[in-house]
């Protein structure tokens, strides 16, 4: 983490951002540009940064978020708020791209990416890494379900040139498969779900425990439903023998299942 990034405020910038064009990735993943031109600090350092989107609270105002998340009383319980992860910032044009993963009409975050159009507009604060490039590495492994796949393309993009990595990377079947463009020497390995929930008991966890991984320091990253990044967390820390610091393994979300399942 550079030293710019270790001393900036959260959320470092705040601001409305409207919608400017709208594709589908997939049939499952949705791609939006938003105008950045209010986003006055946003600077993005490293790749996969997260930033947290915001909705108003039904017939009200949207309220932005004061240094330290702080808002005026019963504020910010009313408002709806999600995190999503910068899929690309271009500094220059003022454009901000982020994935979302629709699935119908589960949550207001995918109900609004489903119907959002040019000229819809969201809240924006952030933005806050997770990720820090080492170069040094001898070998990079990153996992993801799709909460976590736009930031794994994201931080792949940045890999050096001819770096050996490993993704595996766990969707509903074969149509959700997207490109990942990098330049590193990337072996992708694609988990389909075909019909079965996502959750702690999918097939993400299991792929990943059976990998022969390279020789050599290693670094790992992940992001995904919370019990299965545990469990591939533990074993990358524990069998595998990573160092801490060199495994940086998320939960992007929780299945109504996790606490109990084991």
């Amino acid at each position: 983490m550079t030293t710019a990034t270790a001393r900036r405020p959260f959320p470092h910038c705040t601001g409305i951002a409207p919608v400017l064009r709208v594709e589908d990735v997939t049939p499952r993943m949705r791609r939006m540009t938003f105008d950045g031109a209010e986003l006055e600090d946003f600077v993005v350092e490293e790749p996969g940064e997260i930033i947290t989107l915001l909705w108003p609270a039904p017939g009200r105002e949207l309220v932005l978020p004061r240094e330290g998340w702080r808002f005026p009383p019963g504020v910010a319980d009313a408002q709806h708020a999600r995190n999503y992860t910068v899929r690309d910032w271009d500094p220059d044009a003022r454009k901000l791209t982020i994935d979302f993963v629709v699935h119908g009409d589960h949550g207001r975050a995918s109900r609004w990416a489903r119907d959002a159009v040019p000229g819809d507009a969201v809240g924006v604060a952030g933005p806050r890494t997770h990720w820090t490039a080492q170069p040094e590495a001898d070998w990079t492994l990153l996992v993801a379900d799709e909460t976590g796949l736009p930031a794994l393309a994201a931080i792949a993009d940045t890999l050096p040139t001819g770096h050996p990595a490993i993704a595996v990377i766990e969707v509903a079947d074969a149509a959700e498969r997207q490109p990942i463009p990098t330049s590193a020497r990337l072996e992708v390995h694609w988990v389909h779900r075909d019909g079965a929930a996502p959750g702690p008991r999918a097939p993400l966890a299991e792929h990943v425990l059976a990998l022969d991984l390279p020789p050599g320091e290693g670094r790992a990253w992940g992001g995904g439903e919370a019990a299965a990044m545990r469990r591939i967390r533990d074993h990358l820390k524990g069998p595998c023998g990573l160092a801490a610091g060199a495994v940086s393994v998320l939960g992007y979300w929780k299945h109504r299942d996790t606490d109990s399942w084991e």
